[in-house]
């Protein structure tokens, strides 16, 4: 075995609220990257307006990832309003009905300067899964009057496969690099998840990717990949699966499974042969026991951790009646959550590197 689990974390939980912030129902999907001296977790957040959009977190100036001290970040003039990235798009706009699974990106522009950018999956039907119109990738890039949104979506679906979406885009070796996933349809209450992850390239992040080629393929059913540099040489990809909102059976297997690649591309032969799985979801806890999302790896800075890998995800509870959910909270003098047919948790996993991966296990 390569890596030795030290602890599973919760960090947010949709049934335990989020200390008294009225506007969010529901938070996850974490991408946690660090900027100047601070760690930052964007998470796409579901608002009362039934909308979704982008919000973050912080740990305080310096911490490591090792802390808990995570913190939603709220408005300058209201402490109980989570502070949205930006506004919600017009209706009619491509992505009217939300923005989720945000990805943050720094990169280099033609000109040499900095660029900041925030990928999405933008939402134009008002169904989250059975989703009746597609779903296409978007995205902000901050100015000095803030983030603006890009008005048109940077990537879309084909015929065949309408629907792309899970942005993990990142900024190396001069590329933009995008993994995502492509699919006919999100799958809800019924249907088998059918989802190919594709690989795609840009000189400046917004036009001009090269042809999307798959990593992939329906058979193995990953739904995100998502790559961080290796403590040791070359990188790694984490990758989930679709979770299981519904608590459906027969699905595919849920964890968290972990590839070796030399280099950060879509071919499949650079990458490990068989993923290893490093977080089993059916044998975890039950705010993960349903499935993992988004997951979002780091090693640790230190001379101490150099050998941990905080691996950040979306966990989904197994527990989903929410009469029984409401009345647990109220034993413990909690309010009871919004109701709602599946609750999403974020969390972390600590797990120490015990040897390296080879890239064709």
């Amino acid at each position: 075995m390569n890596f030795v689990i030290q602890k599973t974390i919760k960090l947010f939980d949709q049934i335990d609220k989020y200390k008294g912030l009225h506007n969010i129902l529901g938070i996850g999907d974490p991408h946690v990257v660090k900027i100047q001296n601070q760690w930052v977790m964007f998470v796409g957040g579901f608002q009362t307006n039934f909308k979704n959009n982008i919000f973050t977190a912080t740990l305080p100036v310096g911490e490591p990832l090792s802390s808990n001290n995570w913190r939603i970040t709220t408005c300058e003039n209201n402490e109980n309003k989570a502070k949205p990235l930006g506004e919600n798009s017009q209706k009619g706009s491509w992505d009217y009905y939300g923005f989720h699974t945000p990805c943050y990106v720094c990169g280099i522009g033609k000109d040499g300067t900095e660029i900041e950018r925030v990928y999405y999956t933008g939402r134009a039907s008002n169904k989250v899964v059975d989703n009746q119109a597609p779903y296409s990738i978007g995205m902000f890039e901050k100015t000095m009057d803030g983030w603006v949104r890009h008005p048109n979506p940077i990537l879309t679906g084909t015929k065949d496969s309408p629907n792309v979406l899970e942005p993990k885009i990142r900024y190396i070796e001069g590329k933009w690099r995008a993994w995502y996933v492509t699919t006919k349809q999100e799958t809800g209450r019924s249907g088998y998840p059918n989802y190919t992850m594709m690989y795609a390239e840009s000189d400046d992040g917004i036009d001009n990717w090269s042809k999307p080629i798959p990593l992939f393929l329906e058979d193995e059913n990953f739904y995100d990949a998502s790559v961080h540099k290796s403590n040791t040489y070359g990188y790694e990809m984490a990758v989930c699966r679709s979770t299981n909102l519904y608590g459906r059976s027969p699905f595919p297997m849920q964890g968290l499974w972990l590839l070796k690649g030399d280099k950060p591309n879509g071919d499949r032969a650079n990458w490990s042969k068989t993923p290893q799985i490093i977080l089993d979801a059916k044998k975890g806890e039950n705010w993960y026991k349903n499935g993992i999302g988004s997951p979002c790896g780091h090693y640790g800075e230190s001379e101490d951790d150099e050998n941990t890998l905080y691996m950040f995800f979306t966990g989904l509870h197994s527990e989903r009646n929410w009469l029984q959910i409401a009345k647990n909270n109220l034993k413990m003098k909690k309010l009871p959550p919004f109701p709602s047919p599946f609750y999403f948790t974020i969390g972390k996993v600590e797990l120490t590197k015990i040897s390296d991966l080879t890239r064709n296990q």
